[in-house]
């Protein structure tokens, strides 16, 4: 074990090089901060995390945001990747669009394609998308045309805009208003029918799948919670033998740098399978490429794990068990973090918090002890 945590620290080391790597040489601007305004053009790539972002101005390169509120207004050549609480993307996108949110909006021309998730999720008159759009969340409106496919996984979800392909949909309702124009098949998987008003048109065939939900749905949320459970547990009980400061230096690391976590945990989950692809191309790089693939399923286990002890650590605090065994901590914190990614609707934002906040503390925790090393002379 002691060589898996030596290899997983390379890993860590090699990922965080290469988002330093990746922002020195491409991103014309990493910020952090409670409230960050970007209102200068930025000529290459952009970084940012906070509290309350805005991109008022031009980028030409891509985007990656996150934060508690963040409102893209200014046009942006390349991707966007923006994870938050409340979403707003005004400017034009030249590439694809990737938004995970509790509320987002959509209120601008997406050159490519668009993967959107919220709690309540709106693709607005002015939005545009080019390709083909996938969107998950509890309340879907898509009043904005799709030029080609829709895929849809809600809980109530309406269209009312012109879907250039088919509709894939599986939602417990699903309503067509009227001016809503779907050239393709209109396919639906749910507990109900949808409903198309006389003033809709589906120019291909409507296919309706009738599933029921209810029981099935919680059998698979309580299997889903019980293995996510006993999978915290076994990872986290044998970190915690092998190197039980770890945890408690993770824990304070998201405490106490929450939105460099984010940005960290986001840049290198971009970069990681990146630095895979490209030990692929050569015969020599192959070996390392497979070892360094391991090894990032690992550290992104272990993101969860630190997750869950800091959550088990909080909530035996309040309970008044300040002193309680680190096991204990875990135990706690595994079952109810397992419980929270499990639920319905939101689980999927809960599980993307986790995984980002978790990674990223990890690697800033491994670069700093990295630093502490050669400032000793050890390293």
């Amino acid at each position: 074990m002691k060589i898996l945590k030596i290899q997983l620290g390379i890993l860590i080391m090699a990922l965080a090089g290469l988002s330093a790597g990746y922002g020195l040489s491409r991103a014309a601007g990493q910020v952090a901060g409670d409230n960050v305004v970007v209102n200068q053009v930025s000529e290459d790539d952009l970084l940012i995390a906070g509290r309350n972002l805005q991109v008022q101005a031009e980028v030409k390169g891509d985007v990656t945001a996150a934060g508690s509120d963040v409102t893209i207004a200014g046009p942006v050549a390349g991707y966007v990747m923006v994870a938050g609480a409340r979403i707003n993307v005004n400017g034009p996108v030249g590439n694809d669009l990737w938004a995970a949110g509790a509320n987002v909006n959509i209120n601008a021309p997406i050159a490519d394609n668009a993967m959107v998730a919220g709690r309540d999720v709106k693709l607005l008159p002015g939005a545009v998308v080019k390709h083909n759009a996938k969107i998950a969340g509890g309340a879907v409106s898509v009043q904005g045309r799709v030029e080609r496919n829709l895929k849809l996984a809600a809980r109530d979800a309406q269209i009312a805009s012109e879907i250039g392909g088919s509709v894939d949909a599986r939602v417990e309702s699903l309503k067509l208003l009227p001016g809503a124009v779907v050239r393709g098949d209109l396919v639906v998987y749910g507990p109900k029918e949808p409903e198309i008003s006389p003033q809709a048109q589906v120019l291909g065939r409507v296919e309706y799948h009738k599933r029921e939900w209810e029981r099935a749905g919680f059998w698979a949320w309580l299997w889903r919670w019980v293995w996510m459970s006993l999978a915290m547990l076994i990872v986290g009980f044998v970190a915690i033998a092998v190197a039980p400061s770890w945890a408690n230096r993770v824990s304070a690391m998201i405490t106490g740098k929450p939105w460099s976590s984010i940005l960290t945990g986001l840049a290198c989950l971009l970069l990681g399978p990146l630095a895979v692809a490209l030990l692929l191309v050569t015969v020599v790089g192959i070996p390392l490429a497979l070892i360094l693939l391991a090894l990032y399923v690992v550290a992104l286990l272990l993101s969860g794990v630190f997750v869950a002890y800091l959550v088990g650590g909080w909530l035996l605090d309040r309970l008044r068990r300040p002193q309680s065994t680190p096991y204990l901590r875990m135990a706690v914190g595994a079952v109810a973090v397992a419980i929270c990614v499990s639920l319905p609707w939101i689980g999927w934002l809960v599980q993307l918090l986790v995984l980002l906040v978790g990674f990223g503390a990890v690697v800033l925790d491994q670069r700093e002890f990295a630093l502490r090393l050669r400032t000793q002379g050890l390293a």
